[in-house]
């Protein structure tokens, strides 16, 4: 048996590899978020304050002054890590409620290395469970129940395996939640993306959804926002 990425439905067994997924998806766009939220005008607006009050009223020299940035690279990274743990723990806990979810699940006679060359995608919602070959999830998606005026499913949880990314793992995952929404009779499917998930948002739009709207979560006042993008996708019926 050649190796393989099956698309299926998630088991109860897999609950813990999908948690586990997901919150390995928030770490690994941690340095992403430190980036972003350092380059922020507010934080840059405190360092150049504290600075000028440090250096002007205090008499603290220059090169102490300078040790602020690597300071304020600190809180920032905390934060992030932090609020990154918050979060992952939320999305992961969130699988238990939902409605259907699924995995890509990497088969083979032995295990393959990442670095390997192209390795085919098939979506097989009823795959039965094959314990004679090595398999490991690399993959999961979920939707659960949306509350608005129409029949709407909230796609999240969408990650791939950093090793496995760019195979187009997550485009299948998407493809594969829009069939088995259509055929539980959803008239549409809904997701959010921040600005510092470009891979999900590129693999969503790759599968036909439109952004819908786009606004900014305050963090911290009006000063410290993320920006996100709402996606959407209308589903025939089934």
């Amino acid at each position: 048996m050649s190796c393989e990425i099956i698309i299926r439905h998630a088991r109860a067994e897999d609950l813990q590899q999908r948690m586990e997924l997901v919150r390995s998806g928030y770490t690994s766009y941690f340095w992403d978020a430190c980036l972003f939220f350092f380059f922020q005008e507010l934080t840059l607006e405190c360092c150049v304050l504290a600075t000028a009050i440090l250096f002007i009223f205090l008499g603290v020299s220059a090169t102490t002054c300078l040790l602020l940035l690597p300071a304020a690279a600190a809180v920032v990274a905390a934060a992030v890590a932090c609020t990154h743990h918050s979060l992952a723990y939320k999305q992961s806990q969130s699988l238990r409620e939902e409605i259907f979810g699924m995995v890509a699940e990497l088969r083979g006679a032995l295990q393959l290395d990442p670095s390997a060359g192209k390795v085919p995608i098939h979506i097989q919602l009823d795959a039965k469970k094959e314990s004679n070959y090595y398999s490991q999830l690399i993959g999961t998606v979920s939707v659960s129940e949306f509350w608005g005026p129409q029949n709407s499913g909230w796609l999240h949880a969408l990650v791939v395996h950093p090793n496995w990314r760019g195979r187009g793992t997550g485009r299948a995952l998407a493809g594969a939640a829009r069939r088995a929404a259509a055929a539980r009779g959803f008239d549409q499917l809904l997701a959010t993306a921040s600005a510092l998930q470009p891979a999900a948002r590129a693999a969503l739009h790759a599968a036909g959804w439109e952004c819908r709207a786009s606004y900014e979560r305050p963090l911290c006042g009006a000063a410290l926002t993320l920006p996100l993008v709402q996606l959407g996708l209308d589903l025939p019926l089934a």
